[in-house]
């Protein structure tokens, strides 16, 4: 995601990249279904994915994937229909289990670093009269994300790009030899011949009989169906509702300060500037540059081409650290250039820049942290109780209206919305929640009409309970209402049964005595030249990539019959041509090499999420995903 909102941002196109990318940051790893994530079951009702340590909510998933799709002008329901949805939740499942895995490791990005990075990517988006922050704050607005969760994606990232790069850092590239063998192999040509028979021709089919439309209909009834939808009213609890009078004494905190004075002695930190390569001889060969007077950064760009093993400086405690790390940061001074040290991540080159004493926070320094901490607890303390009062008197049978009106709460009416919070305008209405939107759901969904929830923490300091005001249960359109659209479905149904039993048959006397000339005769098709079809070029209609994998399999001049997106294609392959080796260049050479390093780097993920899907045992809750994005959305 960072590459792509640089790009972005020159190209003008950042807006819709910024958020969306958010999903897709796992660079390099291939969309398949690595682990077997979608072999379902198990799951609750209120998450599309759950595993060890991994949840993946439907309100979270339906933001990140609106945002996705938002830039490609796709609707939910299409991306549904042609595989996008399972390939954006599979690259979020893969992203958090690599999170998962980079913590294990204690990898971690400091707060300095992650504030350059936020800082590099803001640049370009600041307009004249405004600052970086507010340019930032503009665009997260407009794709209405906090900025607690901007922060968090993008040290994810930096987190999983580091990992990345220490797991794949040592992929070696294939030979000169290796690369032109695979340069002819994929641009192999092929010549094809076929004629195509479409369900389309298939005519003079009885039509559909009202029977037969009825019981197409209960067939497809779940094609047809109208999702819940709930109302209710959301009451909350702000804190500025029982802030009060709360006074804090400077005596008080003195006393306080001196009751717990341990808390404020702060043990020795040391300030180190480090980068992790992927070998020891490239550890060795950037010590040797910073020695000769590089900095640490020049020196890892000069040795690996790219400055991506760089992680800047920060601060550390001796407990913060690795053991293999800690020992050597704390046997060297200030100064020192320490000799690579090897840990799980890779190989550590570091430099000690500075050492903070141990000592004892002054009174005067903690004063003001002290009386908002002790702030908060009381305040904490006034909302549980006022919270526990409420939820009594919910549990009582007391009407919500009066309570609201005696002590002061906000209402929100929320209308006939979907289980991930859609409403009719096909937007979300739960934006104002954040991230508690999914356990605010889960209570809409498990309460009757007219039951409140129990009272709910959320993440900002409110609570809130939830009443049931209405429940539209799940329906189906009228049999009459689709009925035109039946038709055409059954009709659609026959033919192509029809065309396959036509295709076979033309398919067996082409396999017998009659060759594809005479056979386009008889059936009156024109048969159609398909020449110079390339192994690895673009698949250009009505030769699709599926279409070409099985003409790449197929022996020269041996029929073969294809099912195509609405016919069959029977045909031979007549000539099969390789490129002439004495021209091939030093540049496609070049390019087969890094094309291959990359698929090696895809290639090592790959297997090692596969690996850790047993360790996590993440299942997707398909029937969700299905009715979420399966149905068409009601009007």
């Amino acid at each position: 995601m960072l590459r792509q909102m640089r790009d972005g941002a020159k190209s003008g196109s950042l807006k819709f990249i910024l958020m969306g990318a958010m999903v897709l940051a796992v660079a390099g790893l291939v969309l398949t279904d690595v682990g077997g994530f979608f072999s379902g079951g198990g799951v609750s009702n209120n998450y599309v994915a759950k595993g060890k340590n991994i949840k993946v909510s439907s309100v979270q998933f339906d933001q990140t994937l609106r945002r996705v799709l938002a830039a490609q002008q796709i609707t939910p329901q299409d991306a549904y229909r042609f595989g996008m949805v399972n390939q954006v939740l599979n690259s979020e499942i893969q992203m958090r289990i690599l999170n998962q895995e980079a913590q294990r490791l204690g990898l971690v990005i400091g707060d300095n670093t992650l504030a350059k990075q936020i800082s590099t990517l803001s640049e370009p988006l600041v307009q004249e009269g405004q600052s970086k922050k507010e340019a930032l704050h503009q665009v997260l607005r407009a794709q209405g994300i906090s900025e607690t969760q901007f922060i968090n994606a993008i040290r994810q990232e930096m987190r999983s790009t580091l990992f990345q790069n220490a797991l794949v850092g040592g992929v070696s590239q294939i030979s000169r030899k290796q690369a032109k063998d695979l340069y002819l192999y994929k641009n192999e040509s092929r010549d094809f011949v076929a004629i195509t028979l479409d369900d389309t021709g298939v005519k003079d089919l009885p039509a559909p009989t009202e029977e037969n439309l009825t019981d197409f209909y209960e067939t497809l009834k779940n094609n047809f169906m109208i999702p819940e939808r709930r109302s209710v009213t959301v009451a909350t609890l702000k804190r500025e509702m029982v802030q009060g009078n709360l006074k804090i004494s400077d005596e008080e905190l003195k006393e306080i300060y001196e009751d717990d004075i341990e808390l404020y002695r702060k043990p020795e930190k040391r300030n180190v500037e480090q980068a992790v390569l992927s070998t020891e001889a490239e550890a060795v060969k950037t010590i040797e540059k910073i020695n000769a007077g590089q900095t640490i950064e020049q020196a890892v760009t000069d040795v690996t081409g790219k400055n991506t093993a760089y992680l800047g400086a920060n601060n550390f405690a001796e407990s913060d650290l690795l053991d293999e790390l800690a020992d050597a940061i704390f046997d060297a001074q200030a100064g020192d250039v320490i000799e690579p040290v090897e840990s799980p991540l890779g190989w550590h080159v570091m430099k000690l820049k500075s050492i903070k004493e141990a000592g004892i926070e002054p009174f005067d320094d903690v004063k003001k942290t002290l009386k908002e901490d002790l702030m908060q607890t009381r305040l904490m303390e006034e909302l549980e109780n006022s919270a526990n009062m409420l939820d009594d008197r919910l549990a009582s049978g007391e009407e919500l209206e009066a309570i609201v009106a005696d002590m002061g709460l906000t209402t929100e009416e929320l209308k006939d919305f979907t289980m991930a919070g859609i409403g009719l305008n096909a937007k979300n209405l739960f934006t104002n929640y954040g991230n508690d939107q999914s356990q605010i759901l889960e209570a809409a969904f498990d309460l009757n009409t007219g039951e409140s929830a129990p009272i709910m923490e959320l993440d900002d300091g409110r609570f809130v309970t939830v009443r049931v005001d209405n429940v539209t249960e799940v329906s189906y359109k009228p049999y009459e209402s689709v009925k035109a659209d039946l038709k055409k479905r059954w009709i659609g149904d026959q033919q192509r049964a029809a065309n396959k039993l036509r295709a076979e048959e033309a398919f067996a006397k082409l396999k017998g005595d009659t060759d594809l000339s005479s056979l386009s005769k008889e059936i009156s098709i024109a048969k159609k030249s398909y020449n110079k079809i390339i192994r690895e070029a673009e698949a250009k209609a009505p030769i699709d990539e599926t279409v070409k994998r099985q003409i790449f399999t197929a022996q020269s001049n041996e029929p073969i019959m294809i099912k195509v997106k609405d016919g069959y294609m029977i045909g031979e392959v007549t000539n099969v041509s390789l490129p002439d080796e004495t021209k091939v260049t030093d540049a496609q050479i070049d390019s087969i090499i890094e094309q291959e390093s990359v698929g090696l780097q895809q290639e090592i993920m790959a297997q090692y999420i596969n690996a850790m899907s047993e360790r996590y045992n993440v299942k997707v809750n398909d029937r969700l995903l299905k009715s979420l994005y399966g149905a068409p959305v009601a009007n």
